[in-house]
């Protein structure tokens, strides 16, 4: 749950990055259990939490909305192992993680050693150069879709230019994979992860990415 000093205001960000001043307050660590290296509390703590972001604008806020999705992933999936590997770095803010706010699941194609990932995401926020964690919606040949964590540094993974997208929320990016490749322990869970998301994500909802609105012009 929120610090008494956290329950009245967030401090107002530093230079460092929107990542940085989030791991700072503590934030990140609200509504994720004790066991797991969190401070406890629910949903309806997050949602305060996020709230007191958006004062100080709401590039914090979209982070946070990442950020804090990409560690929900982790403590609800049953990969203990992928869990225990970046769990700690998401929490600390060492580790970028993010998703994007829709759904449609890149493709993998089996060669017999391994799966190569293809598709988009669009709309995804929260990708410092140093490198970022993507949960990402994944088919795997003709099974059902489900989750996977992914890294920004794997061969075939880019972002589009913004002048692709110019409607694209502020601070976001398409990001494009071409053949990358895939190992099966870095699956995060069945479709189901989905709904044991949920609790959190309504909590976040107001602060995801959303499509900016665009100006007619006179023919």
């Amino acid at each position: 749950m929120l610090s008494p000093a956290l329950a009245h205001t967030a401090p107002p960000p530093s230079p460092r990055s929107p990542l940085a001043h989030l791991a700072q307050t503590g934030l990140l660590r609200c509504a994720v259990p004790s066991s797991m290296g969190g401070d406890g509390g629910g949903p309806a703590d997050l949602a305060l939490a996020a709230g007191l972001l958006l004062p100080h604008g709401t590039t914090a806020a979209t982070v946070f909305w990442a950020q804090r999705l990409a560690i929900e992933a982790l403590v609800r999936s049953p990969n203990v192992a992928l869990r225990e590997r970046w769990l700690p770095d998401l929490l600390s803010g060492e580790r970028a993680g993010t998703l994007s706010p829709h759904t449609t699941p890149l493709t993998g194609h089996d060669t017999g050693r391994g799966w190569w990932l293809s598709g988009a995401l669009p709309d995804v926020p929260n990708r410092p150069w140093e490198g970022f964690s993507l949960v990402a919606p994944l088919r795997l040949g003709d099974a059902p879709a489900g989750w996977a964590l992914l890294r920004s540094e794997e061969d075939g993974l880019g972002a589009l230019p913004a002048a692709d997208h110019p409607t694209a929320p502020p601070h976001t990016a398409t990001l494009q994979l071409r053949r990358v490749y895939f190992r099966e322990d870095e699956w995060l869970g069945e479709a189901d992860l989905a709904q044991r998301l949920a609790p959190v994500a309504q909590a976040l909802a107001p602060f995801q990415p959303r499509p900016q609105a665009t100006t007619a012009t006179a023919p």
